[in-house]
């Protein structure tokens, strides 16, 4: 009987071939051969194993297939006992062999509610734009209108006066009326900025907006401070990133939407605080409310989209508190730094607390130091720390591995799904990954900072035409000289 039961877990119905065909071959079928074609659809399909594990359909038949494979070997267990004859005892060699496959069908029913509950962590990552551009400058874009936050400049006012004798004077005495005209004139709303480039030219270039939020303890809602536009040219391969600082100042809205309504001569802060204030307001959250999207993504989309002349297709969000619990479920990060990078103050709760600088050479991080090397602005400007993030996201597309993921893949799916949201499909993001983590594929890197760019008095024509040409330079593969 040890034997049946040995062959029960590795072909359930295989040991009733001889007694139940037609129920052996129907456990075969669902035990073995399910499986097998789930293996099959991986090899041929060539999906990247990371592409595989954070897709919820695919992590959802890995949850079918495991639940009917455990199924199946409990009921040829089952069938293989009832035809022994019903022992109420079993031999040492039987006793150890059930033991086996009872440890086994745990072990496995495990792994399958633990693949369930990634898959459920996995839910609000993947948010879906409908097949449309996440913003098109050539798309009208109208939303309810909004109580204004925020004054209205406006033109010094022109009073005319004319004075006449009044033609029926009373008691005697005449009578002066003034007529007092006053006119007020607001200046011309700033035009929108345009690339200098055509959507026919750029048809095979893709645009994805990416966000680093900086939110987590000791910090009050989700501020953008980095933000890049990762744009790819998919017939060549080429790539390029454009760094938007965070404190670049009156960003331009789309006429017709509701934060252009409240700033029609541009933003009245920073950039990186428009999806903070979008979030807070229960009125701006309605009027950018698209599908899953968090409405503060939309609107800064199309802030950065509008005042750059750019289609943005898709956009990554990434909480960078969040890398600490991801960076800590692989086991962490190395970087190679070439200087010394002075920390900040550690965040509150921080896990463990890390040097007053790191580096130079090579630097084991775990999500405390990641974070810190990431946030760090010390000795240092925005750009470069814009920099540093994408070092980090590249370090972690090359490093992470099947057997991190593996050992802990609760955890880093947990972390995934506090940490990130895009529009990409999972196959969309690895190849966004693996494109910012092999480098070569980058041949232009612009940071759209001084003395590029005057960031508290931007002139949005002339960087939207830096865009294009950069834009242009991976469809002619010719250098922007930017």
């Amino acid at each position: 009987m040890h034997t049946e039961i040995a062959a029960t877990l590795v072909a359930p119905g295989w040991a009733a071939r001889e007694r139940r065909r037609s129920v052996a071959i129907a456990m075969l079928v669902v035990g073995v051969g399910l499986p097998l074609l789930m293996a099959l659809y991986v090899v041929v399909g060539g999906r990247s194993w990371v592409a595989l594990t954070l897709d919820r359909e695919f992590l959802g038949l890995v949850v079918l297939v495991g639940c009917l494979g455990i199924a199946v070997r409990l009921a040829a267990l089952v069938e293989v006992w009832l035809a022994a004859g019903r022992r109420r005892s079993l031999d040492r060699i039987e006793t150890a062999a059930a033991v086996v496959a009872m440890v086994g069908l745990i072990a496995g029913s495990v792994a399958v509610v633990e693949v369930g509950r990634a898959r459920a962590a996995l839910a609000p990552t993947f948010t879906a734009t409908a097949g449309e551009p996440l913003f098109d400058p050539d798309r009208p874009v109208t939303s309810a209108p909004v109580e204004s936050t925020a004054p209205v400049t406006t033109a010094a006012a022109t009073t005319t006066s004319t004075t006449r004798p009044d033609l029926e004077p009373r008691g005697g005495v005449g009578e002066i009326v003034v007529v007092t005209t006053t006119t007020t004139t607001l200046p011309p709303k700033p035009a929108q900025p345009d690339s200098g480039v055509s959507a026919a030219d750029l048809a095979d270039v893709t645009t994805v907006l990416l966000l680093g939020g900086d939110a987590g303890p000791g910090r009050g809602g989700l501020r953008t401070d980095s933000m890049m536009l990762f744009s790819l040219h998919r017939p060549s391969g080429r790539a390029a990133l454009i760094s938007i600082p965070r404190n670049l100042e009156r960003l331009l809205f789309p006429p017709g939407s509701a934060l252009e309504s409240s700033y029609p001569y541009g933003f009245g802060d920073i950039a990186n605080a428009v999806y903070p204030i979008v979030s807070s307001r229960g009125s701006l959250r309605d009027a950018y409310a698209v599908g899953d999207i968090r409405p503060g993504v939309v609107a800064i989309a199309q802030g950065i989209g509008y005042s750059l002349d750019v289609k943005i297709d898709d956009y990554v969000l990434v909480d960078m508190q969040g890398f600490l619990d991801l960076i800590d479920a692989i086991g962490g990060v190395t970087l190679t730094l070439t200087s010394a990078i002075p920390m900040p103050g550690n965040v509150p709760g921080a896990r463990t607390q890390y040097p007053d600088t790191i580096g130079p050479g090579v630097v084991q991080m775990d999500g405390s130091t990641a974070l810190g090397y990431a946030r760090s602005r010390k000795g240092d400007n925005d750009y470069r720390r814009a920099r540093r993030q994408r070092d980090l996201l590249a370090a972690l597309a090359q490093q992470v591995s099947l057997t991190d993921v593996a050992l802990s893949f609760g955890s880093v799916a947990a972390a995934i799904g506090g940490t990130l949201r895009t529009s990409l499909t999972p196959d969309e993001l690895t190849e966004t990954l693996n494109v910012i983590g092999g480098e070569t594929a980058i041949v232009e890197s612009v940071g759209l900072v001084p003395p590029l760019v005057d960031v508290r008095r931007p002139d949005y024509d002339a960087m939207a035409k830096i865009v294009g040409a950069v834009h242009m330079a991976l469809v002619t593969g010719a250098s922007s000289g930017y």
